[in-house]
């Protein structure tokens, strides 16, 4: 696309208006003058039409009466009449030459010629005998072509006093007559004759034009008017032809024309001129205002323009100069929080990354080292529910202005999201950084004032640090982040870095944004783990077990990906999953005859899902199963989470009928009042205590008191991790009511339980002496 400056705008302003007018001007004089000189012309054709047809008609009259005298003549009638041939050539030539015909010829009443002034006629005599065939008693006045010249011819009867014959004069029709004619018109003539087969210019002046001088077609010229008539009325073969050039009518209108042409351009350039003046004073304040735009687009804020035009621009100028002032402190207010905190006003992330590479680059030079430590203020989430999130925001700012105050000044302290601070400091390694770190801890827990409440602010803390970790500013950073991480996982106040850690953390984040599809492509199974009943030995249940084996990982245990699970809030989905196929299998295996329970594990989410209860009513109802079939397991830290929610969704699915056991009895932190409180069906002796039964003497009291508990309380008891047939025989002595382990079966595909199921033989534990394996997998 063509850029046209506004300077070139204006002049086009001021000239194209002009320039239209002009040509609108000129072209309504010429297409004037073209009309009027089209009408004069065409009156001068029909004037000529008229002089011409007049000057014919007399002409022919005149000649006309010749032929009359001629054929009244005594003599020429005797001769004619005697057949004298001599005499009547004599009075044709002389009486012919008197009145300047061209031609002259004495005929009998049948057209033969008697005698004639051209040599040779008489045997060239059709022509004559047509004219005479044509015509009747009078006389007649004709074209005809003779000897291959077209006359025009008058005859006249001879009569002695009854006809003996004809007359007939002609005259020429050539260059002579056509130029006697445009002198009487001042046109331009051309006779021309048409018959069936051509068309013949016969005659025409110089300057006649738009006639094929071969095929004699006319009117090819749009530049040319022309009018026909007829040479002889009722003669259709010879036409004549005017016509008027308007070039040339026009050539008095040329000076005119000219004259109009080189006004208008002088004109348009005196007003290009005027306006290229007038373009230049309008466009030099707009060229000062572009060039200092251009400036203050690359930044440039603080040049001021002045504009002294006295107008409107003036007032442009002062506007753009408050504009320039105004962006100029709005980019310095957007930069600062584009880099910066907006509640404790720290440099955000992307600052403290810069300066990170800035203190990279430096300590590379002098070989020194640096420390990164990542804070997380701990309990804000609780602090924000009961004072509310303004109260949260005025506590991470009072906190940040306490670390700002109390840290040396060569610290640099920056502030992500909500509650984490980051700290970088020059010439500390990771050693260093710990005795750092107590100063970080000190200044938080020295209490902060808020609403007449002194809080006191715990952390964890988490450190990496240039170069042994590494040599990039947002690695660091995101190596102090996970260790800062695995300190809250551990519960620890603070940890260092180690290398490696990274591709666990991208695996847990790939393992958990996996899990979701892997359930729904189908990569996520459950499998059984059979439960014998004791004393008997019969097989009383399954436990449902979640295995996965991810397509890039592999088998993937459930330590690992249960718990990113649970962190990234998708745990809850897992659950669902795994119910719907305990419950499935359930009715699968009673309709294969083998009537059993199927236990499932619930999460911390799980046991404040409101809508669990009836999700899992829903699935009994869809497969037709009892609901003491399913037995729902829990651990002692998840109810905690939440006492009363908890108990609330437990009771809900006891009165529904289902089972409720906890698991991993005696690893949590419920007190045992609290678990006279519980909803509960059974309780599991965690495995920690049964799988070295046999072998470490301090367990079999813990184990023997779970289980007269449990009987105190009306529960029944389960223990997992039975590994070999010595446990097995002293868990049924002490009375315990199921059992699960290796020895008993590993977790295996729902198929291969069928198939376990069909081969196992139950059998009476207390009668059993050997210590092979009394159950294989």
């Amino acid at each position: 696309m063509i850029r046209i400056k506004f300077r070139s705008k204006l002049v086009l302003l001021a000239t194209i208006p002009i320039v239209i007018a002009q040509l609108v001007t000129l072209l309504a004089v010429m297409r004037t003058v073209e009309v009027d000189v089209r009408a004069r012309a065409d009156e001068s054709l029909t004037a000529g039409v008229t002089i011409i047809s007049e000057y014919l008609k007399s002409r022919s009259e005149q000649l006309h009466t010749s032929v009359e005298v001629l054929s009244a003549d005594f003599g020429l009638k005797q001769a004619a009449a005697t057949g004298d041939a001599v005499t009547v050539r004599s009075a044709l030539l002389n009486h012919g030459g008197r009145i300047g015909a061209h031609m002259a010829l004495a005929l009998d009443n049948d057209g033969n010629v008697i005698a004639s002034t051209f040599d040779g006629f008489a045997e060239q005599s059709n022509e004559a005998k047509r004219l005479v065939a044509e015509v009747d008693e009078q006389g007649v006045a004709t074209t005809a072509v003779i000897a291959g010249t077209t006359y025009q011819v008058f005859l006249e009867p001879l009569k002695a006093p009854v006809r003996i014959g004809w007359v007939v004069l002609g005259f020429r029709i050539d260059d002579p007559l056509v130029k006697q004619l445009s002198e009487l018109t001042g046109l331009d003539v051309a006779v021309i004759t048409r018959t069936v087969d051509a068309t013949t210019v016969l005659a025409s002046t110089g300057n006649a034009v738009g006639i094929d001088p071969v095929t004699a077609q006319a009117l090819v010229d749009d530049s040319l008017l022309t009018r026909q008539f007829k040479f002889i009325d009722g003669d259709d073969v010879v036409t004549v032809l005017l016509q008027r050039s308007l070039q040339e009518a026009m050539l008095p209108y040329v000076d005119a024309r000219r004259g109009l042409i080189f006004f208008g351009v002088l004109l348009v350039a005196i007003v290009a001129i005027v306006g290229t003046l007038f373009s230049t004073t309008i466009s030099r304040p707009l060229s000062t205002l572009a060039v200092a735009s251009q400036r203050l687009a690359a930044g440039h804020y603080d040049d001021n323009i002045r504009v002294q035009a006295g107008d409107e621009f003036d007032e442009l100028a002062q506007t753009f100069n408050a504009m320039s002032s105004a962006i100029s402190d709005r980019e310095r207010r957007i930069m600062h929080q584009a880099l910066h905190d907006r509640v404790t006003n720290l440099p955000n992330r992307y600052k403290t990354a810069q300066h990170l590479g800035a203190c990279i680059d430096e300590a590379a030079r002098d070989s020194d080292d640096i420390a990164v430590v990542s804070v997380r203020l701990i309990g804000m989430a609780q602090i924000a529910s009961t004072l509310g999130h303004q109260a949260s925001d005025t506590l991470i700012r009072l906190a940040a202005k306490q670390l700002r105050d109390n840290l040396p000044g060569d610290v640099f302290l920056g502030h992500f999201g909500a509650n984490e601070f980051c700290l970088i400091t020059t010439g500390h390694d990771t050693d260093a950084a710990h005795s750092f770190v107590e100063t970080i801890t000190t200044i938080l827990s020295s209490g902060i004032h808020l609403d007449e409440v002194d809080v006191q602010l715990q952390a964890s803390i988490g450190i990496s640090a240039f170069p042994a970790h590494g040599d990039d500013a947002d690695e660091l950073l995101r190596f102090a982040s996970i260790a800062r991480t695995d300190a809250e996982e551990h519960k620890e106040p603070v940890r260092v870095y180690e290398i490696g850690r990274e591709d666990e953390f991208v695996r847990r984040l790939r393992v958990v944004n996996d899990l979701k599809k892997a359930i729904d492509d189908g990569e996520v199974s459950v499998w059984f783990q059979p439960k014998l009943q004791l004393p008997d030995g019969t097989v009383h249940g399954t436990e449902a077990l979640v295995r996965w084996h991810h397509p890039e990982l592999g088998f993937l245990p459930p330590d690992e990906f249960i718990p990113a699970a649970e962190q990234a809030g998708t745990l809850m989905y897992l659950t669902r999953y795994v119910l719907a196929k305990a419950i499935k299998q359930v009715r699968v295996l009673a309709d294969a005859g083998y009537d059993l329970q199927a236990s499932v594990n619930l999460s911390v989410k799980d046991l404040t899902d409101e809508y669990l209860p009836y999700h899992v009513m829903q699935l009994l109802s869809e497969h037709d199963v009892a609901p003491e079939r399913l037995t729902l397991e829990v651990t002692e830290s998840s109810i905690m989470e939440d006492v009363a929610r908890s108990v609330m969704v437990l009771d809900i699915l006891r009165d529904i009928g289902v089972r409720i056991s906890i698991d991993d009895f005696g690893t949590g932190h419920s007190s045992l009042g609290q678990l006279r409180n519980l909803p509960l069906h059974e309780l599991k002796i965690d495995k920690c205590f049964v799988q070295s039964l046999a072998d470490d003497a301090r367990n079999e009291p813990i184990v023997r008191t779970t289980i007269e508990l449990a009987r105190d309380l009306g529960l029944e008891v389960v223990a997992e991790g039975v590994e070999d047939e010595s446990t097995l025989r002293r868990l049924s002595e002490l009375g315990c009511h199921q059992a699960q382990g290796y020895f008993i079966s590993k977790p295996i595909p729902f198929p291969d339980l069928v198939k376990w199921l069909d081969q196992f033989e139950p059998a009476a534990y207390t009668e059993r002496r050997g210590i092979e394996r009394a159950f294989s997998a």
